[in-house]
């Protein structure tokens, strides 16, 4: 009897057992269908990408040879900050390029640092225009810029806000073939300040005419428009015109109480007069600490006032593609039922009811491999929009303004159709 109830006890513990193993590994594959943890870098790709990046380097020096006016060519490297985001490093890399090319000299871009992985990927895979217009990969630089020659300097550059363009400009137009810049020269301070507004006009023609996404990037953006149903602004093709709308995670409350505490305004290009404008009211008071978090980490009910806003002025809006990086600090489900609930969306003024679609980044169609893709192809995304409402404190937020702005005659230029929460 004794043994029969061991038995049975030993048989509870191994089924027991077995269902616990189950849920285990019912719960890990649904976690890796549900996040970019399960990701796969595609470094084959990475591989190819950099060999690429040497042929066409190679192949732009040789044919410099053979211009008379480049047989003597200059070239700069620039110092990067560390560690910062996407939006923060590509405007960087953006702003780098044109600075060279204003001061005639070559750009000697640095591949893209990936933070998570702390590893440096092509950054032809990313961007193109910067990688390769007028511009030569940084493997380069020991056979142009050797060490201990007369023809390469190093130097810092120190000013003012007032004066950091003109004096990098100066600093640039030495007479030594390399120039190799020692310390990062811009950042969030400089580009948030009233000074950055003068060299927005001409920083605006050079985006519009070198930006350029990769093709792995543009590949999702297509893909994505044509799963979800979602129209490029100004486009004949089929789909829903639609709003995009960028919600941060819940960490960037962390940030916003810095931001209030230290009393800061909107980042980078969100500062710009015409952006500004587009504001929903209150007007923010950077000394108000009330004021920054209203600003910085809306309300449900503040971001559905952005999106009446944009609805009753194009009124047959009845799409919403949110941009976010994690989960959102406003609950999608809340926000969902509220853009879909009819009662409101009369009593708002919506002129053909409630809004019929609401997709958001985590249903991007994309394989395990693309997943360092999605940032670039939610920025893309948002750009494409009919609308863009954005956060004036976030650098992403930021950067798609910047691309809105200065981007072709589909999309450029438009302040009307941003709204900054």
């Amino acid at each position: 009897m004794k043994s029969v109830s061991s038995y049975n006890r030993l048989r509870a513990q191994v089924l027991l057992l077995a269902i616990v193993v189950a849920l285990y590994l019912l719960y890990s594959n649904y976690s890796s269908t549900n996040s970019n943890d399960n990701s796969t870098p595609p470094y084959s790709l990475y591989a190819d990408l950099n060999q690429k990046e040497e042929e066409i380097g190679q192949k732009f020096l040789e044919s410099l040879q053979l211009i008379e006016t480049q047989k003597n060519p200059k070239f700069v490297l620039f110092r990067q900050h560390e560690g910062t985001d996407f939006g923060n490093q590509t405007q960087e890399i953006l702003l780098h390029h044109h600075l060279a090319l204003q001061s005639s000299r070559f750009y000697i871009y640095q591949p893209f640092y990936w933070k998570s992985r702390n590893e440096q990927l092509p950054l032809s895979a990313f961007l193109l225009g910067a990688s390769q217009e007028r511009a030569v990969p940084a493997s380069f630089v020991e056979k142009l810029c050797p060490k201990g020659s007369d023809d390469v300097a190093h130097i810092k550059i120190q000013s003012t806000q007032e004066d950091l363009w003109n004096t990098a400009l100066s600093a640039l137009k030495r007479k030594e073939k390399c120039i190799i810049v020692d310390n990062p020269i811009i950042d969030t301070a400089y580009l948030s300040s009233p000074t950055a507004e003068s060299i927005w006009p001409l920083f605006q023609k050079h985006l519009a005419r070198w930006f350029q996404w990769s093709p792995q990037i543009l590949d999702i953006v297509e893909r994505t428009q044509a799963q979800l149903n979602l129209r490029r602004h100004f486009s004949n093709l089929h789909g829903e015109p639609y709003i995009a709308l960028h919600l941060h995670r819940k960490e960037f409350l962390e940030h916003c109480k810095t931001a209030a505490q230290q009393h800061l305004g909107f980042t980078n290009w969100a500062n710009l007069p015409a952006i500004l404008s587009t504001t929903l009211p209150p007007r923010l008071n950077p000394g108000n600490d009330s004021s920054v978090m209203e600003h910085c980490s809306p309300s449900l009910s503040r971001v559905m006032d952005a999106i009446d806003r944009q609805v009753r002025r194009k009124p047959y809006l009845r799409s919403v593609h949110i941009i976010h990086d994690g989960v959102a600090s406003t609950d999608l489900r809340k926000l969902e039922n509220a853009l879909k609930n009819p009662g409101r969306a009369q009593r708002a003024g919506w002129t053909y009811g409630p809004i019929k679609s609401l997709t958001h980044s985590a249903m991007v169609p994309h394989e395990p491999e693309e997943v360092d893709f999605l940032v670039g192809a939610d920025v893309e995304l948002a750009r494409r929009a009919e609308v863009f409402i954005g956060n004036g404190y976030s650098s992403l937020s930021s950067y798609i303004v910047a691309l809105r702005m200065a981007g072709d005659l589909v999309v450029a230029g438009i302040p009307e159709a941003i709204t900054l929460l």
